[in-house]
């Protein structure tokens, strides 16, 4: 879009200004460069008989083009203003402002304005509901029309709250902040073209605790393409990181070393969940953690530092998780010349470079290792 571009209104478009409404409740949100631009296609509304340039928008309200731009994606964005491009000429499509009620039962519009004007100057905006009994006149029996059913019809296919905190309930769902975590759903359903429904199976697989998680969630969206070229064992650990759940994974090693899980390692859990990791990559930590110490017990301390680092790399699946532990494992030590590289931290089965020089004992001795850490989880799940 550039300034000498032109415009034109879509014919017979025309709607009813209510500046009421669109200084009580979408002025805060917009701001006074979008309102003032939805105004204006208010103002020179022609029904489609003249062509502008955006310069002249730009010349009317001393406006700058990204100041433009920008404020008709937030139209559009709230459904007043629909642009349609053809080569350098575009159409506006103007759609008029929502009544009162119907905008703040909009969840997501009214936690937008609540954090513009704050919740009490909300409350005082809603609509009061009448009393006594409503008075039914059928639309049939006023103009002879057989079956009519006319519903009132919103323009807005907003997130639907309330069936999504229904299956919530009977899945013992929370949210951990609802007013903050339901504009992450709606932005996620929206961006992902899905219904409430989809929305909803994502926040369950990906919740912590029974805490909807927007982190896990946007974590699970962002995941990339599996890698190849890992070393069979690299695939063993990504299978089996991939087929439980962090706290069944811990379980099973912790069964394979004859102890129960601790107190601190379900809060060390809870904290890698926190960090918006899922599940896949927790595990992997788990196995690399255990691997670097022989202890019956979880070294939190070293599972949340190589967390942290997972979680500012943007870690998202097993296959991330092992390409870094593998980089880990490349990397020169500092204590070792220049040609030596510093100590695995996982098995040396692991490693998709390990070539077997060792000898028959020492076979041995890996494969033991091997059947320790991996192969009893096969029949700690059976």
């Amino acid at each position: 879009m550039k300034p000498n571009d032109q415009f034109s209104f879509v014919k017979n478009n025309l709607i009813s200004q209510d500046s009421t409404n669109l200084i009580r409740l979408y002025l805060p949100i917009l701001g006074f460069h979008a309102t003032s631009i939805y105004q204006y296609f208010l103002a020179f509304w022609d029904n489609g008989k003249s062509s502008y340039t955006f310069g002249h928008i730009l010349n009317h309200l001393n406006l700058g083009m990204n100041a433009l731009q920008k404020s008709l994606e937030m139209l559009s964005a709230m459904q007043l203003v629909e642009l349609y491009h053809t080569e350098n000429h575009f159409q506006v499509y103007l759609q008029p402002t929502l009544a009162s009620g119907e905008f703040l039962s909009n969840p997501v519009y009214r936690r937008l304005l609540e954090k513009k004007i704050g919740e009490a100057a909300v409350e005082a905006l809603l609509p009061s509901h009448p009393s006594g009994e409503k008075q039914d006149v059928k639309l049939s029996e006023i103009f002879q029309v057989e079956d009519a059913k006319v519903e009132p019809q919103s323009k807005q296919n907003h997130f639907d709250l309330d069936y999504f905190k229904q299956l919530m309930a009977r899945e013992n769902l929370r949210f951990e902040n609802e007013k903050e975590d339901l504009l992450v759903l709606f932005a996620i359903s929206e961006q992902q073209n899905w219904t409430w429904y989809e929305t909803y199976l994502l926040a369950k697989e990906t919740a912590v605790g029974h805490v909807i998680s927007t982190k896990r969630m946007k974590q699970k969206l962002n995941q990339k393409p599996a890698a190849s070229g890992f070393s069979n064992a690299e695939q063993t650990i990504i299978r089996e990181a991939k087929s439980r759940s962090a706290m069944q994974f811990l379980a099973e090693i912790k069964k394979t070393k004859h102890a129960t899980i601790t107190r601190g390692e379900r809060q060390c859990l809870q904290e890698l969940a926190n960090l918006g990791l899922l599940d896949e990559a927790i595990n992997v930590i788990l196995l690399l953690t255990f691997n670097k110490v022989d202890s019956a017990n979880l070294n939190e301390k070293y599972a949340l530092k190589v967390a942290n680092d997972f979680s500012y790399q943007e870690v998202t699946s097993a296959e991330e998780a092992v390409l870094r532990i593998r980089e880990r494992n490349q990397q020169p030590s500092k204590k070792a010349n220049q040609t030596a590289t510093s100590k695995s931290n996982v098995p040396d089965w692991s490693n998709p470079d390990y070539k077997n020089e060792t000898s028959a004992e020492k076979q041995a001795e890996l494969e033991e290792q091997k059947r320790k850490l991996l192969a009893k989880l096969d029949q700690g799940g059976d």
